[in-house]
C-alpha cells in the first residue's frame, strides 16, 4: 500500500481544531499542510502549505511538534504518516484557492465531517491530552 507523508499545523480555538475543505475531497473536513516539496522539512512544508491554503504566515516561534500519527488516508487507497504540530497564525484565515471552506472542530463535532486520520487518531489524541473538547 502506497504511503503519502505530510506535515500538519494544529491551530486551536475555544478547545477546537482549525480544519480545511479542500476542491477535489469536498466531503470531509481535513487538517490543515500538505506533502513534502522536495528538500523540505516540517516547517518549511506547514509554512508553504499554511500561506497556500489560507494565505496567513505561521508564527515559527510558537511551532511544537505535537505526535506523529499513522493511520489509513481517508478513502482507503494508502497510509497516510502525519507529522503534527501546534502553532498560530499571522494574519486572518481566509480559504484560497484550493480551499472552499474553514471549520473549527472537537470530538462533539459530526465524524462524518472529519478524515479519517482525524477521527479515528488525532481528535481521541488530542482531547485525552486537552488540547480540544
Amino acid at each position: 500500500m502506497k504511503l503519502i507523508k505530510k506535515a500538519a499545523l494544529a491551530v486551536f480555538k475555544n478547545k477546537k481544531m482549525l480544519q480545511v475543505r479542500t476542491n477535489d475531497q469536498q466531503e470531509v473536513f481535513y487538517t490543515l499542510g500538505g506533502k513534502y516539496k522536495e528538500d523540505e522539512d516540517d516547517i518549511a512544508c506547514i509554512k508553504r502549505e499554511v500561506k497556500e491554503e489560507l494565505g496567513c504566515e505561521v508564527d515559527e516561534s510558537s511551532l511544537k511538534f505535537l505526535q506523529e500519527f499513522k493511520d489509513e488516508a481517508h478513502g482507503g487507497q494508502a497510509m497516510l504518516n502525519l507529522r503534527l504540530y501546534e502553532g498560530r497564525l499571522i494574519g486572518e484565515p481566509k480559504p484560497s484557492s484550493e480551499i472552499v471552506e474553514i471549520g473549527w472542530f472537537d470530538t462533539n463535532s459530526n465524524p462524518d465531517n472529519l478524515s479519517t486520520i482525524a477521527k479515528r487518531t488525532i481528535f481521541p489524541w488530542l482531547k485525552e491530552r486537552g488540547y480540544i473538547n
